[in-house]
């Protein structure tokens, strides 16, 4: 009788004293284990998902890692709420997902976060490498299928070079422009032991690109032609709350009353209440604006392409984008304020000037 108790009550008291997988050193720690310890290093702090073969053990290691995860009823959801959480936080959502139909329904939602700019990591399952090409459980070339929607899509080759990838993935899905990253992870892979000492955690975190200043020259061009302007026009894309200038571009609002119009997702950078916001007069805004500075949006349908008759034959585009690394939106904006104009900082990568036949167009 007293035996049967013990058999009882060991695993109670083992689960009181919340031991980590991870920790018998003998063993070494698995791949499930380095993945969610990477993610944990990595800052990541929300999953979503369904669990299933071969990712049930890669959730329970998130948990274990003190990660969040929220089990979701379809992947498609678990998608757009991980994506939805990257939009919030500007940090990449997580969605884990089972192999084969498992990432399959996740394509819709990747392809809606990378064209919208919304930082995603999407972990999938896959069968074991040695199972490949021989009918293995819901096989299917997942990082071909991936690829086309994502800015970086990869296996990676080894347990100990998961932190790497998951690194760079984490860097590629936030970086100037956010978008998608996957990772593809074997059961194999998710299975294979390596010595802890082995693994270098510590070496790889994601941080913060330091760029540069923009050009003077071409930020003295744009001053010149905002201050030189009859009917400038901001137009405020999402970029601009990327890139945090919220109150540098209030500022500039405020102290030139230069009207703006926010797309869509620029709503609130600055205030729909401010007397200069045109929204309510969006066409005439832009079809009478002689230069416009456009902040961290595209001349896509949206805004028609920055074409005739939408827009003056002869408007001059002064356009801040977001490019592939971070950290000009602010130094720019705060140069073109100092230049007359007071404007603040802005984010690019490359630096461009060139001319449209239509449409003479700035590129900071």
């Amino acid at each position: 009788m007293f035996s049967k108790l013990t058999r009882l009550v060991q695993p109670l008291f083992r689960r009181s004293i919340h031991i980590s997988p991870k920790l018998n050193q003998a063993m070494g720690i698995d791949g499930n284990n380095i993945l969610a310890e990477s993610l944990k290093k990595q800052g990541i702090e929300y999953v979503f998902g369904i669990v299933g073969i071969p990712v049930i053990e890669t959730s329970l290691a998130f948990q274990a890692a003190g990660i969040k995860y929220v089990g979701m009823r379809n992947e498609q959801a678990a998608c757009y709420a991980a994506q939805a959480v990257g939009y919030l936080t500007g940090k990449p959502g997580v969605c884990l997902v089972v192999s084969g139909p498992g990432l399959l329904h996740c394509i819709g939602g990747m392809a809606n976060a990378q064209v919208n700019c919304w930082p995603l990591l999407v972990i999938a399952g896959s069968c074991p490498e040695d199972h490949e090409g021989i009918g293995g459980f819901q096989e299917w070339p997942q990082v071909e299928a991936s690829r086309m929607y994502c800015k970086y899509a990869v296996r990676p080759p080894s347990a100990r070079l998961i932190p790497l990838h998951v690194e760079k993935a984490v860097r590629y899905a936030s970086a100037g422009r956010p978008g998608v990253a996957y990772l593809d992870m074997p059961a194999t892979l998710l299975t294979a032991e390596v010595d802890e000492d082995k693994v270098p955690l510590d070496y790889y975190s994601s941080e913060p690109v330091r760029l540069a200043h923009p050009d003077p020259v071409l930020v003295e061009q744009a001053a010149e032609l905002l201050t030189k302007a009859e009917r400038p026009l901001i137009i405020v894309g999402k970029g601009a709350a990327y890139g945090k200038a919220e109150e540098a571009l209030c500022k500039l609002v405020e102290s030139t009353k230069v009207p703006f119009l926010p797309t869509p997702m620029g709503k609130g950078v600055v205030p729909d209440a401010s007397q200069c916001c045109v929204s309510t007069a969006r066409t005439q805004a832009l079809r009478r604006a002689d230069v416009v500075l456009l902040l961290g949006a595209r001349l896509n349908w949206m805004l028609h392409f920055g074409q005739p008759p939408r827009y003056a034959p002869d408007a001059k585009v002064i356009q801040v984008r977001l490019g592939d690394l971070p950290g000009r939106l602010r130094d720019l904006l705060r140069r073109l304020r100092d230049l007359s104009i007071r404007l603040r900082d802005l984010q690019e990568k490359s630096i461009r000037l060139f001319e449209r036949p239509t449409t003479h167009l700035l590129m900071l």
